[in-house]
Formats: structure tokens, C-alpha cells, sequence
């Protein structure tokens, strides 16, 4: 059996093998309840099963305003995504909204030219359907044009696996404007723990974290939203043991640090990414200005005497309460740590709005 593994290089966004495309037209309604008779929904509703590994790619475009040369502001992301397995194999899905200037592209596979509005990821090791809401309100709205992107990507990760479904019932709430000059930072990123292979990297040291440096432009941090989905594997020899014990759990935590990136920076691969290295050493090398941002744990409890195969997730949508000043230099720098035994994989799709 050939095995698949997803390396997530966020920069690059998508190295993927196989790719589906749609266009559909926006079903653009008025919303005149609060007498704002611009503010408009883009409902975006898709259904999409495969059984193909290598993280394949479904697309739909969205043409909305006058195209994408005109400008409009994101207000909310609500409703709800899908992820079915019809077998009991291990499976993933990131879901990504996206916008493009100056025009729709035919076609833009690796979304190179494309800027970001929301991802959300969700991991499923059994055989079931897990549904997710997004809830998402943006106080300082995020830019867009009248070009949209609503893509899946994802599915089973081994070959032979049963098909997954993958599904999104969502309301995009925008409005004609000026291009907000908010600005929105992914955060993201995946590591792999209990197995020595898989994700960005990966360790088999219970004691390691990973910490990923992310430099920052200039500007106010108001917001955090996303989602986070750490889960177990399926408990089959594709990946690593699943946990025992009494409980596994995870722990996200993410920092700025005025100033710089400092040890976190020197602390990294040829590839880019972190080196595993024990939790206590990273939160050591802390500076005492570090302003903590955000705080996830997450546990779950261990039936006795067994073992645990289950997801862990949460949505994301913290607003600090009053704008963070970043200066050019400065640096977010996510902690990855994990409790308890067994292997899982640890993903955050967390994005940061910045105003100037």
C-alpha cells in the first residue's frame, strides 16, 4: 500500500497533484433588516466525495460586485462544513476563501496570485461524519474583491482508503467599499507527534514541542480567528500507535515578541521549519516583554483500560482587547506542545488581522 503524506508549506499553500474546477455565478442577495441595502450574502453551498489520495483540489469561482476589479469588505463567515468518512480510514480537509485583484483567473491551481480570507481544517479518524461550525464576525472587516474562491482540498491519505465527502454550507456577509486597509497573516501550520516522519516535522519525544517564527508586518493586531484540529490516526500500521493512558491532550499557544524572532529563528531546518525541541527549553527562551496572544488547551479522556481515536477541534475567534502596535521586526511565535502518549497530528489555520 502506497502511502501519501501532506507536507503544508502555507507560503506555497497548495502542491497538489490533482485538481477539479467549477465556476458559478453569486447568488447576491440585499439584506435591508439592518437598512443597509449594499450589505449583500454570497451563500456558498458544495458537496464534493473522493476517493483519491494526494490531497486533490476542488475550486469554485464566485463573481460578485463588479469583478475583480472592484473592491468590497468581508463583515462574517457563518454556517457549517462537513467531513464524512465512509470507511475508517484517516482523512483530512482544509477548506480555503480566497479573492483575487485585477481579474478572475482561468486558472490558478496553486492560488499563487490569490489572497487569503479564511482557512479551517478538520482531521477525522473513524468512520463517521463530523460537522463544524464557523461563526465567524469581523469587527475590522477584511479586504476582498469581486472575484472568489471557495476551494477543498484533501480526502484519504492511503491508497485503497473508502471515500470521503467533504461539504460546506456557508454565508459570506459583505458590503461595496473602499479597499479596508486591514490586513490578514496566516499563522499556520502542522506537526506530527509520537512518530518520526509526517506533517512539517515530527518527533517521537512525549517532552518536545515545536515553535514555529513568523515575522509580522507593521501595523495593529485586533483579531485571531480559525480554527485549530489536532487529532490520533486510525490506529492502523499506516501511522503511529494511538494513545493510552488516562488522557491525551494538546497545548497552542501563541506569542508576539517585540523586537524579533530571537532563539526561534536559529532554531530551524534546511527546510524552514522547527527543530523539535523539549517544551520546557522553548518556553525558556521567552523574552520577558512576550505579550501572550492566545492559550488552546485541549483534552480528551481516555476510556479505561483502552486507547483513543478522535479529533480534537475548535474554532478560533479571540478579539484582543485593545490593538496590539507591531513594529517592522517584530514577531508572532506559535508553540506547539502535546501531553500523553501515542501519535497524533497538530494543525492550526489560524489567520491574524491587522489594521494599520
Amino acid at each position: 500500500m502506497q502511502l501519501y503524506w501532506k507536507v503544508f508549506v502555507f507560503a506555497a499553500l497548495f502542491m497538489l497533484m490533482t485538481r477539479e474546477a467549477s465556476t458559478a455565478w453569486a447568488q447576491g442577495n440585499d439584506r435591508d433588516e439592518d437598512g443597509d441595502r449594499d450589505h449583500r450574502v454570497l451563500h456558498i453551498q458544495h458537496s464534493v466525495t473522493t476517493s483519491q489520495i494526494n490531497f486533490p483540489q476542488s475550486l469554485f469561482m464566485y463573481h460578485v460586485l463588479d469583478g475583480a476589479n472592484s473592491n468590497g469588505e468581508v463583515r462574517a463567515l457563518k454556517g457549517t462544513v462537513f467531513l464524512k468518512n465512509h470507511d475508517s480510514e484517516f482523512s483530512e480537509v482544509l477548506w480555503v476563501l480566497a479573492y483575487w485583484k485585477g481579474e478572475c483567473p482561468a486558472d490558478d491551481e496553486n492560488l499563487t496570485r490569490a489572497n487569503i480570507i479564511w482557512t479551517e481544517i478538520q482531521k477525522n479518524p473513524t468512520k463517521s461524519e463530523n460537522a463544524l461550525a464557523v461563526d465567524l464576525h469581523f469587527t475590522h472587516p477584511l479586504p476582498m474583491t469581486g472575484c472568489i474562491g471557495f476551494i477543498f482540498a484533501g480526502g484519504p491519505l492511503v491508497e485503497g482508503a473508502g471515500a470521503v465527502t467533504m461539504s460546506a454550507d456557508l454565508n459570506l456577509e459583505y458590503k461595496r467599499s473602499d479597499a479596508p486597509a486591514n490586513a490578514v497573516v496566516g499563522l499556520g501550520g502542522e506537526y506530527c507527534f509520537g512518530q518520526n516522519w509526517g506533517c512539517q516535522n515530527a518527533t517521537t519525544n512525549e517532552k518536545d514541542g515545536f515553535a514555529v517564527p513568523i515575522p509580522v508586518p507593521a501595523g495593529h493586531l485586533v483579531e485571531l480567528y480559525g480554527n485549530i484540529s489536532d487529532s490520533t490516526f486510525d490506529g492502523t500500521n499506516n501511522f503511529g500507535p494511538l494513545p493510552t493512558g488516562e488522557v491525551w491532550g494538546v497545548t497552542n499557544n501563541l506569542y508576539l515578541l517585540p523586537g524579533g524572532c530571537g532563539k526561534f529563528a536559529e532554531n530551524l531546518n534546511s527546510q524552514g521549519f522547527p527543530n523539535p525541541t523539549p517544551l520546557a527549553m522553548l518556553n525558556s527562551w521567552l523574552p520577558d516583554n512576550a505579550i501572550h496572544l492566545e492559550s488552546v488547551p485541549m483534552d480528551y479522556q481516555i476510556p479505561l483500560g483502552g486507547t483513543s481515536r478522535a479529533p480534537l477541534t475548535r474554532q478560533i475567534e479571540t478579539f484582543l482587547p485593545y490593538p496590539v502596535k507591531i513594529n517592522d521586526g517584530d514577531c508572532v511565535v506559535v508553540i506547539y506542545g502535546r501531553k500523553g502518549n501515542g501519535a497524533t497530528d497538530n494543525e492550526t489555520q489560524i489567520n491574524a488581522v491587522l489594521t494599520p
